[in-house]
């Protein structure tokens, strides 16, 4: 929330402390990028980053017109300088709540990896695999290619332990992929130049939006590249939705669902700020992604969020 015109309060999403930082001070921030409209609203993202006794913590939020904290794109930690990382922290784990995809019909193993900041998501990952590992010998794979080949081969392929795998590279990211079969090779390799640009360096892909993006993929492996590309740039995936209409929420309901009956399952729980668009697209949802985009469209033109 906001205290001041400037001043916006959050709570550090890895270790619950409150914090707050002065929009206008550019000293109380690592970094900011704006976005466009969403439902009417401007929209800004701010790297914030605290200490505690042994670790730095950063978030990623986002911040409306108005000043008022709309919900974290991410949230991350990392050693101090004084504490020496041991070799499992050369790659680094990013930690989201949520369980990662162990495994998918068509997919065994999918990671996205930092080659500048060596993070890494595992998107989907079987549990028993050492992913910092696997991280590490994944960039060795094309540390090796790049001395060998003037223009790395896009995807490349590779082979780690007993998997095979593709990976496609730019300068700052790596997407790995085992498939289990050819099925949704196409479609990832329509979208995986987009995964791995690098257009906001404050910003780590969230694993939820990536794990959604992966089983939407699962139910229709011809989805289009716009709609994925859409999934990986709203803004407001993991923020609650607000509408200064509480007292109408139900005929609101009641009305759009006579043209999109899928309001009648989620509009009310969104407008409530019960569950968010990611809680919908990667649940019993996600073979219905087309109803809910048209619906979110729908709510965006009448302007009923606030």
């Amino acid at each position: 929330m906001t205290i001041a015109d400037t001043i916006t309060e959050f709570k550090c999403r890895v270790c619950g402390e409150p914090l707050r930082f002065d929009l206008k001070d550019s000293s109380a921030y690592i970094s900011k990028s704006g976005h466009e409209d969403f439902f009417g609203m401007k929209l800004t993202t701010y790297r914030v980053a605290h200490d505690t006794k042994d670790e730095r913590h950063f978030n990623t939020v986002i911040v409306d017109h108005a000043g008022f904290f709309r919900g974290h794109r991410d949230a991350y930690t990392e050693p101090l300088d004084k504490i020496s990382p041991s070799i499992e922290r050369n790659y680094w784990v990013f930690h989201e709540e949520g369980p990662t995809i162990d495994k998918t019909d068509n997919v065994t193993l999918a990671l996205l990896i930092s080659r500048t900041d060596r993070w890494v998501v595992d998107i989907v990952c079987p549990k028993r695999l050492n992913v910092s590992e696997t991280a590490t010998l994944v960039i060795d794979r094309v540390e090796e290619a790049s001395r060998v080949y003037d223009v790395i081969p896009q995807p490349m392929e590779a082979r780690i332990a007993d998997m095979d795998i593709r990976a496609w590279i730019s300068d700052d990211r790596v997407l790995c992929v085992s498939f289990t079969n050819g099925a949704l090779a196409r479609a990832i390799d329509s979208i995986a130049s987009q995964i791995v640009a690098e257009t906001e360096d404050s910003i780590i892909p969230r694993r939820r939006m990536l794990n959604a993006i992966f089983r939407i993929l699962e139910k229709n492996p011809n989805l289009s590249p716009s709609l994925l590309l859409r999934i990986m740039n709203e803004d407001m995936l993991f923020s609650p939705l607000h509408t200064p209409f509480e007292e109408r929420i139900p005929s609101i309901v009641e009305r759009t669902a006579q043209r999109y009956p899928i309001a009648g399952e989620i509009l009310g729980q969104l407008l409530r700020g019960y569950i968010t668009l990611v809680d919908v697209l990667e649940g019993d949802f996600s073979s219905r992604y087309e109803e809910v985009f048209e619906l979110i469209d729908f709510v965006n033109r009448r302007r009923i969020l606030g």
